[in-house]
């Protein structure tokens, strides 16, 4: 399939301090994306690659009249501290849609991101996971290709192992194909939602992904614009339940005309 990779500006490796790939591709209620794109834009990460590829779904995007074809697009930000990270930071338009899209877009994506860096220290995947039940502040689960490391980050608050099933699509793809090829260790940070049809958006899970890679990583962020999302979705949700409660109520008794009761 057709890839193309647009560099916006050159990288000197040399300059390059332990740097870090986060990822967050769209997904179940866009808590992945919404989690990574948060942290993209308090960092003021600029844009370093467009990605095109033939396997995004032929949907283009129109946005304030304004139509666009998708893509992907990885954004930078250096660190200032001799001990922090470079971040490279991974989201898009859509995932790949087919088996062999997903898999050429993360081998293409894994060499040309070692070409361009001379190495990254990890991958980490974002995503979401649908539980029955979720609590105020959901829970992450933690898998990864390097177990040393996956102990590292359940040591944090609010973290429970992945012990098994499966990841779909890019998210779970490309941490596995960076770990298994050599490239990198991979990690994927799974945080718990509710498939409530109502809910395009979880932020509260977004929340949850974007409060442990702070810790982990030693991240500023202000969570503002999260809260505020949050607060519009908990409107949301009390409006259905509203809605519904009154839907689920028995209909009246009829108890004629002459009733005093209405």
């Amino acid at each position: 399939m057709h890839i193309t990779i647009e560099k916006k500006f050159d990288l000197e490796k040399e300059n390059i301090k332990n740097p870090v790939l986060l990822i967050g591709w769209p997904g179940i209620a866009l808590v992945a994306k919404l989690a990574i794109t948060s942290i993209q834009e308090s960092l003021q990460a600029q844009e370093l690659l467009e990605i095109q590829y033939f396997d995004f779904p032929a949907k283009a995007i129109v946005e304030k009249g304004s139509l666009e074809i998708p893509n992907a697009t990885v954004f930078y930000k250096a660190t200032d501290k001799d001990d922090g990270n470079d971040f490279f930071i991974l989201t898009g338009s859509y995932q790949p849609q087919t088996p062999e899209g997903v898999f050429e877009f993360a081998k293409v994506f894994c060499e040309e991101i070692h070409k361009m860096t001379g190495g990254i220290n990890m991958y980490v995947s974002t995503g979401a996971m649908i539980s029955e039940i979720v609590n105020d502040k959901p829970s992450v689960y933690v898998c990864g290709t390097d177990q040393d490391l996956v102990q590292t980050f359940l040591e944090l608050e609010n973290t429970k192992l992945y012990e098994g099933g499966y990841i779909s699509g890019a998210n779970g793809i490309l941490p596995a194909w960076a770990g298994a090829k050599g490239y990198a260790p991979g990690i994927c940070l799974l945080a718990e939602t509710l498939p409530l049809p109502m809910m395009t958006l979880d932020p509260r899970s977004s929340k949850a992904l974007v409060a442990i890679l702070m810790e982990y990583f030693s991240i500023e962020m202000d969570f503002s614009k999260l809260n505020e999302k949050i607060k519009e979705m908990e409107g949301i949700f009390e409006s259905f339940k509203k809605q519904a409660d009154q839907f689920m109520k028995p209909p009246r008794e009829d108890r004629g005309s002459d009733s005093y009761f209405r």
